[in-house]
């Protein structure tokens, strides 16, 4: 984990003081002006429209789907189409080229797909199922939605300079749903969710956008098995996946988003449009990974619509978050469009004395070099200021009963980072079957860790006598990666297959050193001084500002290869096999350069190969449900090159996982469910040193995990819609010498599950008002690992379980003045103000708190 308490890796400082930042009203006055300023510049746009043509027009539409074919030829004949969006879900269209009239190219794109359409006004068709009048459907009045470069669903736009689709209707809150019908992270290539035999789970848009999501942490609950633990006291955090925790198994469109090498600070979601989840070992495209499964964060894209958007998030904890969210076309042709998310955020805290700082910033920018080829360039930078915060501590077989509120440590010292990454991508189709992908992305981060943290209780522990530590730990890191990619989709005989082949490369560099005062002043041989607090008492203290002694200056340098391939094979329309693997060149190396303990240096370095296999298999005995199984091994060398006590490497961690379940879709797929069981074994697995402190490591054996899930999402009835999970989760230590065989691992619970669900009223004067209610569970987990040999660990302890309840209202209304819609909510986290614990760090004086009660009110506008 990136945390100095287990591994030694740590912060660089950053040059110079913190940025002084403008006063609160003058960043949410900046950013409101500059939205209202890029919208009027939309609004002078408004007056073009499309141009009626009836002679032939070239078209050059290729097979995809239908939805993105209908945006195709809207754009080349300037017709407005109109379509309930589940009429093509999961319908494909065959394409049409070469010079034809729009009438004729219209019925060629339909064709095959049960519909027909009818003429509504000059140059505008509503689509309606074959032979089959229309009827008004249920619709709810929800808000402009941009539309990315990717082709998405028909959805309601105005035409502007370039004609394009426009669906007369409000649009239908489906199109933002809690379900999607592709995922691409399990194959690294598009295959429909029903189709993948992998249990894939996938936080949309909406779902983050009901929950008033701010951390990617947040978002996590709505997937069953998983959860971040440990913010690793307000760094990138830990995240737990089928009993399992890995500093590994976070990706961001595909590219390795770690808390070392990458995200330093707690992961932000202004620019996620959503995220997917694949449970089990995810190696065999994605390299060296948990054999839990993995995240892949996918980013916003450019618009080729104008889209504009300002809100503003207040909480009851001075929480202060303006953010802007705009896009659209930069030229004519709209072969160059650009999306743009920032904010600025000043918090408090439950925590006393806590206060944090961010800024955010993520323009993206596309270009369609030609009809074939397509380049993105997207970048981030933020920056972060937060106090390390460890949480409490145990007293005896719980939690210390004090209030979650109290901070045990200094709040005045802060975690500081900056942080950029930029991605470059390039897509190339070279005819209808293969497809060419080059991507390359680098991240750098410099930050600076300050504390004055919890250390050890000392004597009685129920006198309350903590023991502080003051850390300085400067880092820098960087991390380079490349892809090259060649996907294929073509036919062998009766078999359709979907490819991939793919190698990367990539270079990962982490440079820190480590000063401590290690408790106390030794001038005195016969007072040992040290900094302290009493839990019991806050006033009780004293922060000592002690000589502090450089004890590690590492550099880590990690090389990697990796050639991967996989084909997904439809044997048959209800039949589906997926097969693939990776290959990995794994180099390792770890520079000990002369510190106030040793003055030599000296280098060590391990290389690691391996194979990682994958196959799958889908059934649908009918097409609402399919049966699918899965063999998947994964591959997890140590992140930085941890050492043992006595010096030693470690060999990789490798697992090994089996999987079956069924997965059905209801009501016209717009509701989908998933039951999963697993069992998951994994051999050599690491974790901080119980005996001879937190520099060090120790490998534990083997674990097993095994268990069943239940995840549902999707529209149960018009304007209600749901997401739910369930886990049952096994995790223990079955084979080690060190810690007690059969015993559960830390922060696993065996009981998981959650319930988020929201109504909006459809008819009447108060259609646009809507509630939401949820609740999220964990049961009783344990705090450490237990050893064999008490005398080898701290004295175990255990978090109690907890049931949080959640809830808010809604408001939205489209057009609430000229082409501005409004959307207003209040959210409540823990309605009923329960005192729980979000997990440990294997430490008794490590323990997260969960928030008590918690309000966010927002204000939102949209300007399209």
């Amino acid at each position: 984990m990136n945390d100095h308490r287990e591994n030694s890796r740590y912060m660089e400082r950053t040059a110079g003081r913190p940025h002084p930042w403008p006063r609160y009203l003058d960043w949410g006055l900046f950013l409101f002006m500059l939205v209202a300023t890029a919208a009027g510049q939309a609004f002078a746009q408004d007056t073009v429209s499309p141009v009626a043509s009836s002679a032939p027009i070239e078209f050059n539409i290729l097979t995809q789907p239908l939805g993105s074919a209908l945006n195709a030829f809207a754009e080349a004949t300037g017709w407005q189409v109109s379509v309930p969006s589940e009429l093509i879900a999961g319908k494909t269209s065959s394409g049409m080229t070469g010079r034809h009239q729009p009438e004729e190219a219209l019925q060629s794109l339909l064709a095959g797909s049960g519909l027909t359409y009818r003429l509504t006004a000059t140059n505008a068709v509503t689509l309606v199922q074959g032979g089959v009048p229309t009827s008004p459907a249920e619709i709810q009045p929800v808000l402009a939605e941009p539309r990315s470069e990717a082709p998405p669903a028909i959805a309601d736009s105005k035409p502007v300079k370039v004609p394009e689709i426009v669906v007369k209707e409000t649009r239908r809150r489906e199109n933002q749903a809690y379900t999607v019908e592709e995922v691409s992270s399990a194959t690294r290539i598009p295959v429909p969710v029903h189709d993948t035999p992998r249990s894939v789970e996938v936080v949309t848009k909406q779902v983050l956008e009901d929950q008033k999501v701010i951390r990617f942490s947040d978002a996590l609950r709505n997937v069953s098995g998983v959860s971040q633990f440990s913010t690793q006291g307000g760094q990138g955090g830990s995240v737990m996946i089928r009993g399992f925790v890995s500093d590994l198994n976070v990706f961001k469109n595909g590219f390795r988003d770690d808390s070392t090498f990458s995200s330093r600070a707690q992961r932000d979601i202004i620019n996620i449009e959503s995220i997917e989840v694949i449970k089990g070992p995810p190696s065999y495209l994605f390299g060296r990974s948990d054999a839990g499964g993995v995240i892949n964060q996918i980013t916003k894209a450019p618009l080729k619509n104008p889209y504009y958007s300002a809100e503003m998030i207040l909480g009851n904890y001075d929480l202060y978050r303006p953010t802007i969210d705009i896009g659209g076309p930069l030229n004519e042709s709209k072969t160059l469009t650009y999306r743009f998310n920032g904010l600025y955020e000043s918090a408090g805290s439950y925590r006393d004395g806590v206060r944090s700082q961010r800024i955010f910033l993520a323009p993206t920018f596309g270009w369609e070099l030609g009809p074939r080829t397509t380049f993105r360039f997207e970048a981030e930078y933020l920056y972060d200021r937060t106090p390390i915060d460890r949480g409490l501590v145990a007293i005896g077989g719980g939690v210390a009963p004090i209030p979650v509120s109290r901070f045990l440590g200094d709040p005045t010292r802060k975690s500081e980072s900056n942080s950029g990454k930029a991605t470059l991508t390039l897509l190339h189709d070279f005819n209808d079957m293969f497809r060419w992908r080059t991507a390359f992305r680098a991240a750098v981060t410099r930050s600076r860790y300050s504390s004055l943290e919890s250390n050890f209780l000392v004597g009685d522990e129920t006198d309350g006598i903590l023991n502080l530590a003051r850390y300085e730990i400067p880092t820098t890191v960087q991390s380079h990666y490349l892809q090259n990619e060649l996907h294929g989709k073509f036919e062998t005989g009766p078999l359709k297959h979907k490819t991939i082949v793919g190698v990367e490369l990539g270079r990962e560099v982490s440079s820190a050193s480590v000063s401590g005062d290690f408790g106390g002043d030794t001038s005195d041989p016969g007072v040992i001084p040290f900094s302290f607090i009493n839990i019991f008492n806050p006033a009780d203290r004293l922060f000592l500002n002690t000589p502090l002694t450089k004890f590690s200056n590492t550099k880590n340098v990690n090389d990697i290869l990796g050639v991967y391939f996989g084909d997904h094979v439809s044997l048959l329309e209800n039949l589906h096999l997926h097969g693939g693997g990776r290959f990995d060149y794994f180099k390792q190396k770890l520079v000990n350069r002369p510190n106030d303990f040793d003055s030599n240096q000296t280098e060590d370095s391990k290389t690691d190969l391996a194979f990682s296999p994958s196959i799958g298999l889908t059934y649908q005995p009918w097409k609402p449900i399919a049966l699918f199984a899965n063999y998947t091994e994964s591959f997890a060398p140590p992140t930085d090159v941890p050492r043992s006590f006595n010096g030693n490497l470690f060999n990789p961690e490798r697992g090994k996982a089996y999987e079956g379940g069924v997965k059905f879709q209801f009501f016209e797929n717009r509701l989908r469910a998933k039951i999963a069981a697993f069992n998951i074994k994994k051999k050599n697995v690491l974790t901080a040193d119980p005996l001879n402190g937190f520099a060090f490591s120790v490998a534990t054996g083997e674990q097993r995990s095994q268990g069943i899930e239940f995840d549902i999402a999707g529209r149960i009835l018009p304007g209600w819609d749901i997401i739910a999970t369930y886990a049952y989760i096994d995790t223990r230590v079955t084979k080690d010498l060190l810690f007690l065989e059969g015993s559960r691992v830390p922060n696993s619970a065996l009981h998981q599950g959650s319930l988020w669900t929201t109504y909006f009223l459809q008819e009447g004067p108060l259609k646009g008002l809507g509630a939401g209610l949820g609740m999220y569970a964990q049961g009783k987990r344990n705090g450490i690992f237990q050893c064999t040999d008490p005398a080898n660990c701290q004295a175990p302890f255990e978090l109690p379980g907890y049931v949080r309840m959640d809830a808010a209202v809604y408001y939205r209304r489209p057009e609430v003045f000229t082409r501005t819609n409004l959307i207003a909510a209040l959210n409540f986290t823990n309605v009923l103000d329960q005192r729980y614990f979000t997990g440990t760090q294997n430490f008794r004086e490590i323990i997260y708190t969960g928030a008590p009660f918690t309000v966010i009110g927002s204000v939102k506008l949209e300007f399209n």
